[in-house]
């Protein structure tokens, strides 16, 4: 009683079959470039551009098999959001970016000098370096080597390489500004107005999750390397 029935459209399981055949075909392209199966040798398609080709074949499939009404498209919710975020990414992410990657050496010396100084910092210079980069691999290579150097880390010296360990996960930062491409993708087509971006900008609806998850997830990583 009171339940709403909602018939499905023709061919809507056909789409979603097709659909899910693209995301296998993905997968097992992506695992057979890669170095750890190596099947396909020399890469000539890289796995990006592997994503986009297929993905847009699979569109051109579902559009021309399962009667997609193509002057709708334009109208839908999903693609007016698509387009939204497109044009985010393209605008302030871009623009972020390239602000950031004039300035990376002084990012790296400011790190450096920050944790030789005061090595209880190395968290949050892992999170502001995330912040600013929007990659954890990218923060992880730039900024490590400079902190293990001035913290005299080495082989024969580990001394505080635990501390490495225990904040790592602080590199996960890149949720604070909101320029970070999924991030402006998840507010515009989240259509219930719950994800957004505040007032002030920081305010926005990953700030105090995503902190808090860093937060517990250090403090988690230094009880675990005292524990083993």
């Amino acid at each position: 009683k009171g339940e709403i029935v909602k018939e499905l459209k023709p061919f809507a399981k056909r789409s979603v079959g097709i659909f899910l055949l693209g995301v296998i075909a993905v997968v097992l392209y992506a695992s057979a470039i890669s170095p750890a199966v190596g099947l396909i040798k020399p890469v000539i398609v890289p796995r990006d551009a592997a994503i986009m080709s297929i993905m847009l074949t699979i569109g051109t499939l579902i559009t021309m098999t399962c009667k997609v009404q193509i002057g709708n498209v334009a109208s839908t919710s999903v693609f007016k959001s698509g387009m939204v975020a497109c044009v985010c990414v393209l605008g302030v992410a871009w623009l972020g970016d390239t602000f950031v990657s004039g300035h990376v050496a002084e990012i790296k010396a400011l790190a450096a000098s920050s944790v030789s100084q005061y090595p209880a910092l190395l968290a949050v210079v892992f999170f502001f370096a995330a912040m600013l980069l929007y990659s954890q691999a990218a923060t992880a290579k730039a900024i490590t080597p400079s902190i293990i150097a001035a913290l005299g880390i080495s082989a024969a010296n580990p001394g505080d390489s635990y501390m490495l360990v225990a904040c790592f996960a602080a590199v996960s930062a890149l949720f604070v500004l909101p320029t970070y491409p999924t991030l402006l993708g998840a507010v515009q087509m989240d259509d219930t107005g719950t994800t957004r971006i505040g007032k002030y900008v920081f305010n926005h609806a990953f700030f105090l999750p995503g902190v808090l998850a860093i937060v517990f997830s250090v403090a988690f990583g230094f009880v675990a390397c005292k524990v083993f």
